[in-house]
C-alpha cells in the first residue's frame, strides 16, 4: 500500500479523464510540498465530518442531491489552491489527433502514458525538482507501462533537459483512489476541467449539478475557457493544450 506521508520533498497525485468517448483527454494532478499533505488531509477530514461525506468522492458521483456538498468541496480546493497548499496542473490532448499506428506501436495506452510523461516532466519536474526530491502517486489503472521504466525515463529527461543530475524522481507508485483523499479531490477537479474542455457544461442535456460544478471550477480558475493554455506566469492552476506532432 502506498505510504500516506511520503519522505520526498514534493508529491504529485494524478489521474486521467475523458479517455472513452470524449474528444479531449485530460491528464492532471495535484502538486504539493510534503509539509502540506497533513494540512490538506486535515481539511478533508473536517470537510467530511461537516457535510457527512463518508464515501469516495468522484466526478461520476456528483448528483443533484449532492450538489451542495460537492460545491463545498470545490470551495475547499480553491481555498487551499489560492493559499498555495496545493497546485493543479493538467495536459489536454485532442483524441482526433492521435496517430497511434505511427508513433505508439498501435497502442493507445502508450499514447496516454506519454501524456503522463509530458505532464510530469514539464510541469512537476521543472517546477519542483530544483528544490528537492519527487514522489508520484497515480490512480491505479490497467496499463502496459512499467512505472519503474517511466521513473527512469523521467530521471534521464531531468538530467538532459533541466540539468538535474540527482535522479529526482524517487518513487512512482499506483494507489486506489478509495484510500486517498487527495486523489479524490483531484478526480472532481479533473472531471470538471475535462467536462469544460469537451463543452459539456454548455449542453442543454446532461446533469445540471455536474454542469454547475464544471462552470464553478472554470470561474474559480480565473480563465474564460480551457481552450487556451494558461499564461506562463500562472502557477497555481495550469492548463496545457498539447499540440500533436
Amino acid at each position: 500500500m502506498p505510504v500516506l506521508h511520503p519522505a520526498q520533498d514534493f508529491a504529485f497525485f494524478c489521474d486521467e479523464s475523458g479517455i472513452s468517448t470524449d474528444r479531449f483527454t485530460v491528464v492532471g494532478g495535484l502538486c504539493l510540498p510534503k509539509h502540506n499533505i497533513p494540512i490538506v488531509l486535515e481539511n478533508m477530514a473536517a470537510y467530511r465530518k461537516k457535510f457527512n461525506m463518508t464515501k469516495e468522492l468522484k466526478w461520476s458521483k456528483i448528483t443533484d442531491n449532492k450538489f451542495e456538498e460537492y460545491k463545498q468541496l470545490v470551495d475547499y480546493f480553491f481555498a487551499m489552491n489560492s493559499t498555495n497548499k496545493c497546485h493543479f496542473h493538467s495536459i489536454i490532448f485532442d483524441n482526433h489527433k492521435w496517430r497511434h499506428n505511427k508513433f505508439n506501436d498501435g497502442d493507445s495506452d502508450i499514447g496516454l502514458s506519454k501524456l503522463y510523461y509530458q505532464l510530469l516532466h514539464h510541469k512537476f519536474c521543472k517546477k519542483c525538482a530544483p528544490r528537492g526530491t519527487l514522489y508520484v502517486r497515480l490512480d491505479r489503472r490497467n496499463s502496459s507501462t512499467c512505472l519503474e521504466d517511466l521513473r527512469n525515463m523521467l530521471n534521464r529527461a531531468a538530467a538532459r533537459d533541466h540539468k538535474i543530475e540527482t535522479s529526482p524522481f524517487k518513487v512512482i507508485e499506483p494507489a486506489d483512489s478509495k484510500e486517498c483523499d487527495i486523489l479524490q479531490i483531484n478526480d472532481v477537479i479533473l472531471g470538471a476541467v475535462c467536462a469544460v474542455r469537451n463543452g459539456k457544461h454548455l449542453l442543454e442535456t446532461g446533469r445540471k449539478s455536474k454542469k454547475d460544478i464544471a462552470n464553478m471550477v472554470l470561474e474559480k480558475s480565473g480563465f474564460s475557457s480551457f481552450e487556451k493554455d494558461s499564461p506562463i506566469s500562472v502557477h497555481r492552476f495550469t492548463i496545457w493544450n498539447m499540440r500533436s506532432r
